[in-house]
């Protein structure tokens, strides 16, 4: 059975070796713009530190039911005056890959971006070979705009991203199909 999650701001108590372990383990990261070196203890306690500064917010990925940190998610790149921003995520627990974890974040990540924060457009990139992103992508309402290369500074070279966009009214539009068809994991 799926578990509901939730978001809750990320603090310097979430540093610990478990965060540590996913950051660096190559197949959690595999996709996230994070560089290729090895992270410590005290890159993670400035990340934390720094990220409001940087006007990054950013969440722990929580398990209602059992209360488990299963890993982390941000908004960022916020434009008030364009009204868009930008999200991230990943999830370290590889126990909870699948499902309707990613979609479940992504739709809690834009429901702050769109009501609590009362931003209109959310942007951002997914890796063109990236095949589950891209499906649970468009699962949450993403439309897919174009192609492009970018740097990835990870392997030091251009890779295939797609461009993606959802504006508050697709949102909208999407998240009562997913409230009424899944209202044991979604909701307004």
């Amino acid at each position: 059975m799926k578990e509901k999650i939730y978001l809750r701001p990320l603090c310097l108590n979430d540093v610990n070796e478990k965060y540590l372990s996913w950051v660096n383990d190559l197949s959690v990261t595999e996709y996230l713009e994070i560089g290729k070196e090895r992270l410590s203890h005290n890159d993670l306690v400035r990340y934390v530190e720094d990220s409001p500064k940087k006007g990054r917010h950013n969440y722990a990925i929580i398990t209602k039911k059992t209360q488990q940190h299963i890993g982390n998610s941000s908004i960022y790149s916020i434009e008030i005056d364009k009204s868009k921003f930008e999200i991230g995520y990943f999830i370290g627990e590889k126990l909870f890959w699948g499902g309707h974890y990613s979609s479940m974040l992504i739709f809690n990540l834009l429901k702050i971006g769109f009501i609590k924060m009362g931003l209109s457009k959310c942007t951002g990139y997914v890796n063109e070979s990236h095949i589950k992103a891209r499906m649970t992508n468009k699962f949450s309402g993403y439309k897919e705009i174009k192609k492009i290369n970018r740097y990835d500074k990870k392997i030091n070279k251009d890779i295939s991203v797609i461009e993606l966009e959802i504006t508050k009214k697709n949102w909208l539009k999407n998240a009562k199909i997913l409230c009424s068809q899944y209202p044991e994991l979604y909701e307004v």
